[in-house]
């Protein structure tokens, strides 16, 4: 009944160039070491997102991130990814090397970046240009452990995960 109420498709980096657009000069990350303003930060993705492009990274592609939680690098390699159009797949940095060689090989991931950069992943690029993400396209791939202890991939679509940001906060 309240379809038409609802905001029109739009990915998470659609959301976040509005916000930028609306609170330039505002706080968008905080570590509490390092602070980045809403235009900062999209200054840095779209470096990032060209930095990943020269390396081969696409629309389309998976990328693993092995970062610690809660630092601004890990927040700004995962917008830079989704800004090149990619999907992330993240692994918590103190996981055993085994579950995330697992995850990665699993989601066939193109490269993986960690503190030390980008390497190579066991997947291949789709060999696409880095551009903006389509509504359609993944966001991220969450891997559980699943009912039988192996883990299982699940895919989020920017669409879904925008509509959930839009849920939450109807003026975002």
């Amino acid at each position: 009944l309240l379809s038409n109420h609802a905001p029109s498709p739009r990915t998470l980096v659609d959301i976040l160039h509005d916000t930028a657009a609306r609170y330039p000069d505002a706080a968008a990350i905080d570590d509490g070491t390092v602070q980045l303003t809403y235009s900062e930060v999209i200054g840095d993705i779209r470096a990032g997102s060209r930095w990943l492009a020269a390396r081969g990274i696409g629309r389309g592609d998976r990328v693993g991130i092995r970062m610690p939680s809660g630092s601004c690098a890990l927040y700004l390699a995962i917008l830079s990814v989704l800004a090149a159009g990619a999907a992330y797949v993240p692994v918590d940095a103190d996981d055993p090397d085994e579950r995330a060689e697992l995850v990665f090989t699993e989601a066939g991931v193109a490269g993986v970046i960690t503190e030390s950069g980008l390497r190579r992943g066991p997947g291949s690029s789709r060999g696409w240009t880095a551009a903006a993400p389509q509504v359609a396209d993944d966001a991220w791939i969450i891997f559980t452990s699943g009912s039988t202890g192996t883990p299982k991939g699940v895919a989020v679509s920017h669409r879904n995960a925008a509509a959930f940001v839009d849920a939450e906060n109807p003026a975002a």
